[in-house]
């Protein structure tokens, strides 16, 4: 199973292009500036009182278009990016400030776990502890495709009243899931830094850089996601 991400690269690769060629600053610049623009844009809905569950679920669902949309069409990542950043800002905001009510100090600690964890898989890479080839990213899949399951039965079967409060009541079941999630997550990383070095390796045009951003700020949005959830498990354990 090939990662739909790093097929990007070699269909584009295969084109000509001309101009500058993509690098790691280029795509580390814009990385930070979509995680600057999630944060402001999480701190406007907030502040402007539209961080509701009905912002949360609208936003939530044109973000998901927009993942797809640049999924079959890269070339829109330039275009599309930000404007995903802005959504993931207002979905997150009635999620993260209402935890950070019920458990104060829980909103930074998922922040610098969150990055903690991206900063020490990007050491790991780039130090070759781990090597992304195609059995790690052909397991990464399995296991990602597992998760993405789990959620979609669950939503549909919550449709029928069907709901499953292990996964989500802070027992000893959701703590290991949400691990697991979590490492998951962690996983989707590597895939990430290797869809990054790759980019740069074989000189993709710089306006590859904004994918590679979009692809990366999508990993960890989810991994702070599922970072929340475990603390707000744990604090309610105390």
């Amino acid at each position: 199973m090939k990662n739909p991400m790093l097929a990007k690269v070699g269909s584009a690769s295969e084109s000509v292009f001309s101009g500058e060629a993509a690098t790691y600053s280029g795509i580390a610049a814009k990385s930070i500036g979509l995680v600057l623009i999630v944060a402001a844009s999480a701190v406007i809905t907030w502040m402007t009182g539209y961080a509701t569950p009905t912002t949360t679920t609208v936003t939530a669902v044109m973000a998901l278009v927009t993942v797809l949309v640049v999924s079959f069409k890269p070339s829109l990542a330039g275009l599309l990016a930000p404007l995903y950043a802005i959504l993931e800002g207002m979905c997150l905001a009635c999620i993260s400030v209402t935890v950070e009510i019920l458990y104060p100090g829980i909103l930074i600690n998922a922040v610098m776990l969150t990055f903690g964890i991206a900063i020490a898989a990007g050491i790991i890479y780039s130090r070759g502890l781990v090597t992304v080839d195609a059995k790690f990213m052909r397991l990464t899949m399995i296991a990602l495709t597992g998760v993405v399951i789990t959620y979609v039965a669950e939503i549909v079967l919550g449709f029928f009243g069907i709901h499953f409060p292990m996964l989500h009541d802070g027992g000893i079941v959701a703590i290991a899931v949400e691990l697991v999630i979590i490492g998951v997550a962690t996983l989707c990383l590597f895939m990430d830094y290797e869809l990054i070095s790759r980019s740069v390796r074989e000189g993709m045009p710089k306006d590859f850089e904004w994918y590679c951003a979009f692809s990366l700020l999508i990993t960890l949005i989810w991994l702070y996601v599922e970072i929340l959830d475990l603390l707000r498990m744990l604090s309610g354990r105390d």
